[in-house]
């Protein structure tokens, strides 16, 4: 199993965020409700007591049918002993994609720091079907500069219009202050899916949360 630090300005505070990615095999049952997770991430709580705004915040995406990891408050013991309360929160891949009802063999990419869907290069990560290029994604890209009539004509046909603008109006009811150039993933199914999905990420910065600055 492989454990390491998750998250930026995280990386400084006190009690840390981390991922876990499991062997092959031996993957994770949180729940016997639940399939066996591969791969997880435990998000600190110390700038934010209340404990609730990111699982409200995933809940409230779940809730207006947008895809949504599973997240929960977790307590973590360290050699025995209490350590923290953390948020659990389920890792987009290929088995999140099958929980929601999506081809787990379409296509996802994360969108990082300061990648407004203006590049299909810089600050993005495909994390499937990497044996294929990005040519897909800067298609959509030319799609979105098209003139507003060849736009609009290219959106009908290549973007899951309800699904961005319930992901985009939850967006709006959280005061998410921490999306729009990063914090998502874009999945498509060139199989069959309708068009391109937005998928939420990092919901930390939510219900009023402004900064992630931690101050003793």
């Amino acid at each position: 199993m492989l454990v390491r630090l998750r998250g930026l300005t995280a990386r400084y505070w006190p009690k840390k965020s981390f991922k876990f990615d499991f062997n092959q095999g031996h993957h994770f049952r949180f729940s016997p409700s639940e399939a066996p997770m591969e791969e997880f991430n435990l998000n600190s709580t110390v700038t934010d007591k209340a404990y609730v705004r990111q699982v409200l915040a995933w809940e409230t995406y779940r809730d207006a049918g947008v895809p949504a990891s599973i997240s929960f408050p977790m307590r973590v013991q360290q050699n025995g002993t209490f350590h923290s309360v953390s948020i659990f929160v389920e890792q987009p891949d290929e088995r999140y994609l099958a929980r929601q009802g999506l081809a787990p063999d379409g296509v996802l990419y994360k969108l990082l720091k300061l990648n407004v869907l203006d590049s299909s290069t810089v600050n993005v990560e495909k994390r499937t079907r990497l044996d294929e290029d990005h040519s897909d994604l800067q298609a959509l890209i030319d799609g979105l500069m098209l003139p507003p009539e060849q736009r609009a004509a290219y959106l009908y046909d290549h973007v899951d219009i309800p699904e961005v603008i319930n992901y985009l109006s939850v967006a709006a009811i959280l005061h998410d202050r921490d999306q729009g150039d990063n914090n998502y993933y874009l999945y498509r199914d060139p199989e069959g899916h309708a068009g391109w999905m937005v998928l939420p990420w990092d919901k930390d910065m939510t219900f009023g949360r402004t900064c992630l600055l931690y101050t003793s």
